[in-house]
């Protein structure tokens, strides 16, 4: 399904060109620029690829196209099929349209679609075909002018388009384009249509008056349209009189034939398209004559016509930009009919070109997304691991690194130094995301925030505060460390471990300054009857050694055989409960004895640090001790 979100769309008759630049408004859609072109040799010579040179002079048309082909070229066929869905559809389609094109399948494109049910319960199908050689010959003419056609449809197909999605019929109707050397007649029956093209058309009538009048073809033309206002209306009518009555006999036929189809529709009003369709005396000789409701399209309800486009004449002319428009909205997604007739190869081609703009806008976010959090990492680690996964930066980024490996042994030397620095910005980014696989596997779970819910459930104490507010605290006091947060930052650090300003460009070229490290500091509190140096020391062998035999794990050694990864008890400074004077107990109701009882419990806060990944052999002084 086609779904751009502004395009150009190109109806090509022998006569003359008619082009919208058609985007969404709304629920609706908005015209913003409108060409009509002549061909240069006018009927006598289909010169329409000369038309298109000269609209591709005139206006940018580097974005999405579309473009209509004549009915006329096209071979169609409504049929009934059973039934079914899926790939078994798919596949019985398949199967009619090589049995109902009348020319071998590998000559020609096909497209079909499913216009409904019929009353029997089979489903209808239309099934649209081209030879192949004339949409080889148009893509050769269009890309004379560097101009790459997305979607390829029909005329009639756009026409139907624009009226579901303009007019909205809701009985059946019949609609008429009649072009300069075609005519297409459209019945829309609920969901389900029907096309026939009739062997009158515009030029019919042109021929007619230069026989009987002498003229030029384009002075025939403007008699056609203008003849209501001449003098000599009566001579025009009555010489066109005789084409008239063959259209109407050809529209009978054809109203007729459908009702043998389908059964028995009652047909009210007939919607007129077209240049021609301005032909004096027309609507009024089709409404006396099949003795329905005939109207002249002059406007459009839910296609809004924009300032710019108003200097092409659109809006006097709107029945002939009909079929571009309906063209148009196909291109939007805004049609029932989504016909493409380019050969598949051309189709995989846009389908590519689509997909690979919406892949490089999605990478674009996660970079910035990457870089985000690279920078602005912090709290807690199971927020971290989630935000991680979601983008799924460690897939994206080893898949940008597969690649990069297997373009290294392709490419320049060039080309190699600025891939290795691509890969090494790659490799960076997931550091964050090893940092926090680190602190998950040495912090046991138990050490985050727990919901205290363990209270007595039996006996006296059921009812008592004092003594649930005990027993939380002996859970508390049972879990003895508790993980507070986890704050990680890039920064740029010296060899010697002296972390330097984003802004400091180094006054000493000397000094090595690696800007691809980042400073690790997890930080919580601990309860232990002992005092810090035994929390200290117990800090050491629960978190601190798992994490300096991790990193040995990744990076080996450390070369001066000093520990990696600091850590500091502060003083106890805080009560997990305070004193408090309501607090109480006694000997029960009533009882005078009572006793303040001092509940709080003793914190050692608590930190971890390191650079991560280590400095080759640097001891690096803490610099949060003074804090």
């Amino acid at each position: 399904m086609s779904d751009f979100d502004e395009v150009w769309c190109i109806d090509a008759g022998r006569t003359s060109l008619k082009a919208v630049k058609l985007q969404r408004s709304g629920n609706g859609a908005e015209v913003v620029a409108a060409a009509k072109i002549d061909n240069p040799g006018g009927s006598e010579v289909d010169s329409s690829a000369a038309a298109v040179s000269a609209l591709a002079a005139q206006h940018d048309l580097s974005g999405a196209l579309i473009v209509t082909l004549p009915s006329r070229s096209a071979l169609t066929s409504f049929i009934p099929i059973p039934p079914v869905a899926g790939k078994k559809l798919d596949e019985l389609i398949g199967y009619e349209a090589q049995q109902n094109i009348p020319l071998p399948i590998d000559e020609v494109i096909w497209g079909s679609h499913v216009s409904g049910d019929t009353d029997d319960g089979e489903k209808e199908v239309g099934i649209f075909a081209v030879r192949s050689e004339e949409i080889s010959d148009l893509l050769v003419d269009y890309s004379q002018d560097d101009l790459e056609v997305d979607v390829l449809t029909l005329g009639n197909v756009s026409l139907l388009n624009l009226i579901r999605f303009d007019l909205r019929p809701t009985r059946p109707i019949v609609a008429l384009e009649i072009g300069s050397d075609h005519t297409d007649l459209i019945i829309v029956n609920g969901s389900r249509f029907w096309f026939r093209s009739l062997p009158i058309a515009g030029k019919d009538f042109t021929q007619a008056l230069q026989d009987k009048f002498g003229c030029s073809e384009q002075e025939a033309e403007n008699l056609k349209v203008t003849a209501a206002q001449s003098e000599h209306a009566a001579k025009i009518f009555k010489e066109v009189q005789p084409l008239l009555r063959d259209m109407v006999s050809e529209i009978n036929r054809s109203i007729g034939y459908y009702k043998s189809r389908v059964g028995e529709i009652k047909v009210e009003d007939l919607f007129l398209f077209g240049g021609s369709s301005k032909l004096v005396g027309l609507r009024k000789f089709l409404e006396e004559n099949l003795r329905i409701r005939v109207q002249l399209t002059k406007n459009l309800a839910r296609v809004r016509i924009g300032t710019d486009a108003l200097p092409s004449g659109i809006q006097q002319e709107t029945a002939t930009y009909c079929t571009a428009i309906g063209g148009a909205l196909q291109g939007l997604g805004l049609a029932e009919v989504d016909l493409n007739l380019l050969p598949q190869e051309k189709r995989e081609a846009v389908e590519f070109q689509k997909k690979k703009k919406k892949v490089l806008v999605a990478a674009a976010s996660l970079y910035i997304l990457i870089l985000f959090f690279s920078l602005n990492f912090g709290g807690k680690i199971r927020e971290a691991e989630a935000v991680l996964s979601k983008a799924g930066i460690v897939k994206e980024l080893k898949k940008n690194e597969d690649t990069l490996e297997e373009l290294a042994g392709d490419e320049s030397q060039e080309k190699l130094a600025k891939q290795g620095v691509l890969l090494a910005r790659g490799t960076g980014r997931l550091i964050p995301r090893e940092i926090l696989g680190i602190v998950g596997s040495v912090v046991p779970a138990e050490l985050g925030a727990n919901v205290l819910s363990k209270r007595a459930e039996d006996g006296p104490e059921k009812d008592s505060v004092l003594r649930n507010i005990e027993a939380d605290q002996e859970i508390l006091n049972g879990q003895k460390t508790w993980l507070a947060g986890l704050d990680i930052r890039k920064i740029l650090i010296t060899a010697d471990g002296a972390i330097l300003e984003k802004t400091s460009s180094g006054k000493d070229s000397s000094v090595r300054i690696f800007d691809d490290r980042y400073e690790v500091v997890v930080h919580g509190f601990r309860y232990d009857a002992g005092n810090a140096a035994s929390n200290d020391e117990k800090l050491n062998q629960m978190i601190v050694a798992p994490i300096e035999k991790r990193l040995t794990e990744l990076y080996g050694e450390a070369d001066s055989g000093t520990a990696r990864v600091e850590r500091t008890v502060l003083a106890e400074t805080m009560l997990m409960f305070l004193k408090s004077e309501g607090i109480k107990t006694g000997s029960g109701r009533g009882s005078k004895t009572d006793t303040t009882l001092n509940h709080g419990t003793n914190l050692y806060p608590w930190k971890i640090r390191w650079i991560h990944p280590p400095l080759p052999g640097i001891d690096i002084d803490s610099e949060f001790e003074n804090e």
